[in-house]
């Protein structure tokens, strides 16, 4: 089990990330992000750098067949993720671009 797996919560975006499934061998993992009260499913991948140190850079993305997707870019200073400085974007099927961004918090 990943030390990356759990809950973060990001009050300047309105987000909720869980994440679970952290697989440090192949930095990938999945989970759900709730934005503005709608649920996206989640994948994502981490890289610590040179492979095995830190800090870490992290990717994930999210959708929702009925109201679209999110991205987000973030980084770790280090592997006990206590907080994941971010941005993003939220693209909706009704034409909104809207851009995310601050720090997601463990809890």
């Amino acid at each position: 089990m990943s030390s990356i797996n759990g809950t973060y919560v990001s009050y300047n975006s309105d987000a909720k990330l869980v994440v679970t499934d952290g697989n440090d061998s192949n930095g990938s993992f999945g989970g759900q992000l709730t934005q503005a009260g709608v649920n996206y499913n989640v994948t994502g991948h981490y890289h610590f750098q040179n492979s095995t140190g830190q800090p870490t850079i992290i990717a994930f993305t999210g959708y929702n067949d009925g109201h679209g997707y999110v991205t987000f870019a973030a980084f770790s200073p280090d592997h006990n993720y206590g907080k994941l400085r971010a941005s993003g974007s939220r693209t909706t099927f009704d034409g909104q671009v809207v851009g995310l961004g601050g720090e997601f918090v463990k809890q």
